[in-house]
């Protein structure tokens, strides 16, 4: 019952550059399989009933009844039959449907039918109902569970409408009208179009787990609870809040009972749907009467123009004296998007068993303004929960290098989606991995040790990383370590034989690199003084071959309680400091000799990326440059060492104006901001442009 995932592997030989890159592999992924588990129980009127039972669905399915496994079929364009036997009290059906990603639709069809009674798929269900979840299920308790049950647990939804297309279905009853059903792990939907996109909410019960805020009874879920109603309550009114403004296109009414006498009875007259942006103020916008034909009774689903809304009432429009009318649930239907969903991945060996370096990752798609799509990996050497390293950080970018450690044999990703409008939704068509078979050392661990310190004090650091080596393995000529601001008084121990040059010190890494290459077992252990300017930060490790810009992941050592990882015990020191321009004089003649400068700061007491404002201003506070820094997070922000490009960091500036042109000679000053939910600071200081 393992998921699979489809790969088109494209093997390429990157051309060499610069430096050595090693020959390359691709995968590039553009189907997104899952397997999703549905559960259905019946009851029946006497034992042994004999039945017929259709069903399909998209793409492979395995069917159970009561825990028995009726077969498994794999042509979704027929719905298969199958003659059962239904006991006398309840029947669960089990279905474990295998959706490819191959844009062929999702869902599930079925149609149950005995001599005096009928079942279908349906969503609108509310004695009986579909229950879908996409977390694997182990053993077979889950088979033989009621799914009221199942719904209980928070693994267990239910399920909305799917979208296959039942005009390539042969084999169904028109006249049943059974609804495809579904359910969208994660709430993406991989396979309707192409692409992998948020779900579709249609068919789905807003109101659901929404505040209801007088009357919660028709709007809970639950067969058990009801909305009574009089013939004095005309115009008396049940309202859901759905905690934001959705897209509603209708609302279906369900009446209580189990029969047709029990639906004739208790069925309202009429009823109107209102719509209100703030719960006080109301517009009608669609109003049914006159309920008295058959087929009415046991529900009535009201359409109207799309809306967009957060509250929604129904209103009692009509009454027949001396009757009672019982209102079992009230669903509030709508279009568009869901909101947010995520996608994991299986385990993925890329096509080779073997341990690998992963390189880089690249996605194609489309990200909508207000709509936001990012991704997330990790490594392991085994599909197994205790071996997968942590998720790395969320990256949008459409092209980035995979930060997890290596070299492992499986990868995983986790593609994340968002949208402020339930009209748009990002889409991911592909995906794009890079990996190589070679690489500098097959174990490396770094750990750092204390693993608490004060914010924004300093704070003596020992780093100790420790390789171990196998045939084969290119050695390491350069190892880069991140640290948490500018170190000082640097004592670097290599291990015997093991020469370096002097190690080059920025303000968010140290560099080693080795004269010839690190090719044996042994421990690098450097002392520093840093200060943490976060709540926690972590000094990741890159390794790089000699001649090579690929990195090479390392591992945290946990061992013994160790860690990579510092974090904060106290904070103190000011948001802003150490606030300067280096240089304070410089010349923007492109000449390049002195042709820019970069405002240095230090940033403390943030660990999620803030909005840091640099402005360029004259002498009388006319702006006359802003600078692009971006949202950063804590650190110290300085010029690189001399001959390293300096147009990364957020303080760069290269003496233009925001429309381009080079400022003239003369004094300006240097504004830096720097805001925070309950506190803000501000720094100004000189520079000077000559020429």
């Amino acid at each position: 019952m393992g998921n699979r995932h489809l790969v088109a592997l494209i093997f390429t030989a990157l051309a060499f550059v610069a430096t050595q890159r090693a020959v390359a592999d691709e995968v590039v992924i553009d189907q997104w399989e899952n397997t999703v588990y549905y559960r259905y129980s019946v009851n029946c009127c006497r034992a042994d009933t004999p039945a017929v039972l259709r069903v399909t669905s998209v793409d492979e399915y395995e069917l159970f009844l009561n825990g028995e496994s009726l077969g498994q079929r794999t042509d979704w364009t027929t719905m298969e039959e199958f003659q059962v036997t239904l006991g006398r009290s309840r029947n669960d059906f089990g279905f474990v449907v295998r959706n490819k990603g191959e844009n062929q639709g999702s869902g599930l069809l079925m149609e149950l039918v005995s001599e005096d009674k009928v079942w279908i798929s349906t969503s609108a269900g509310l004695h009986e109902l579909w229950a879908w979840t996409g977390v694997e299920q182990e053993g077979d308790d889950w088979l033989t569970e009621d799914s009221f049950e199942l719904l209980k647990l928070d693994e267990w939804e239910r399920v909305q409408a799917g979208n296959l297309d039942t005009s390539m279905v042969a084999g169904r009853t028109d006249s049943l009208n059974a609804e495809v059903v579904a359910g969208y792990v994660g709430g993406i939907d991989g396979a309707s179009s192409a692409g992998l996109t948020l779900r579709n909410v249609f068919g789905e019960n807003l109101a659901l787990g929404q505040l209801a805020p007088a009357r919660a009874e028709p709007f809970d879920g639950r067969a058990n609870t009801a909305w009574n109603i009089n013939d004095t309550q005309l115009n008396d009114g049940a309202s859901i809040d759905l905690a934001q403004r959705r897209l509603v296109t209708g609302v279906r009414v369900l009446t209580e009972g189990e029969d047709e006498e029990d639906w004739a009875k208790n069925s309202v007259k009429g009823y109107a749907v209102q719509v209100s942006d703030d719960g006080f103020r109301w517009t009608e916008v669609a109003v049914i009467q006159n309920i008295d034909q058959p087929e009415q009774f046991e529900r009535t689903s009201l359409f109207f123009e799309p809306i967009s809304t957060r509250f929604v009432r129904i209103v009692i429009a009509q009454v027949q004296p001396l009757t009672r009318a019982v209102i079992a649930e009230i669903q509030i239907l709508g279009m568009g998007r869901a909101l947010s969903g995520s996608y994991t991945s299986p385990a993925h060996n890329l096509g080779r068993g073997i341990r690998k370096n992963f390189g880089r990752a690249q996605w194609w798609g489309d990200v909508p303004n207000g709509t936001n799509l990012s991704l997330q990996f990790r490594s392991a050497d085994a599909d197994d929960p205790d071996a997968w390293s942590p998720w790395s950080n969320a990256v949008s970018d459409s092209i980035s290098q995979l930060d997890v450690p290596e070299p492992r044999e499986f990868i995983q990703y986790r593609v994340s989606m968002t949208t402020e409008s339930d009209l748009l939704t990002p889409r991911l068509d592909s995906l794009k991995i890079e990996f190589t078979d070679t690489f500098p050392v097959s174990n490396s661990m770094a750990s750092v040790e204390p693993n608490l310190a004060v914010l924004g004090r300093d704070t003596t650091f020992t780093y100790t990383l420790d390789l171990d080596f196998n045939a084969g393995d290119t050695g390491v000529g350069k190892v880069e370590v991140d640290v948490p601001s500018l170190p000082t008084d640097l004592e670097l121990t290599l291990p015997a034989g093991v020469q370096a040059s002097e190690p080059v010190l920025f303000g968010d890494k140290i560099e080693v690199n080795f004269d010839g290459a690190w090719n044996s077992d042994g421990q690098l252990t450097m002392r520093f003084g840093a200060r943490l300017l976060s709540n926690a930060f972590t000094f990741s490790t890159r390794l790089f071959a000699p001649n090579s810009d690929e990195p090479l992941h390392s591992e945290e050592d946990t061992r013994l309680d160790r860690s990579w990882t510092v974090r904060a015990g106290e904070v103190r020191g000011a948001l802003l400091s150490s606030i300067k321009v280096n240089p304070t004089v410089f010349s923007p003649n492109n000449d390049t000799r002195n042709d820019n400068t970069v405002v240095e700061f230090t940033l403390s007491r943030v660990s999620e990326p803030q909005d840091v404002q640099i402005s360029i201003l004259d002498l009388s506070g006319r702006l006359i440059r802003d600078l692009d820094s971006g949202f950063i997070t804590g650190g110290q922000y300085i010029r690189p060492p001399a001959g390293l490009d300096p147009t990364a960091e957020p303080g760069y500036w290269n003496g233009k104006d925001n429309e381009g042109n080079t400022v003239p000679p003369g004094i300006y000053l240097v504004r830096v901001k720097a805001v925070l939910e309950r506190e803000e600071e501000v720094r100004v200081r000189p520079v000077a442009v000559a020429y």
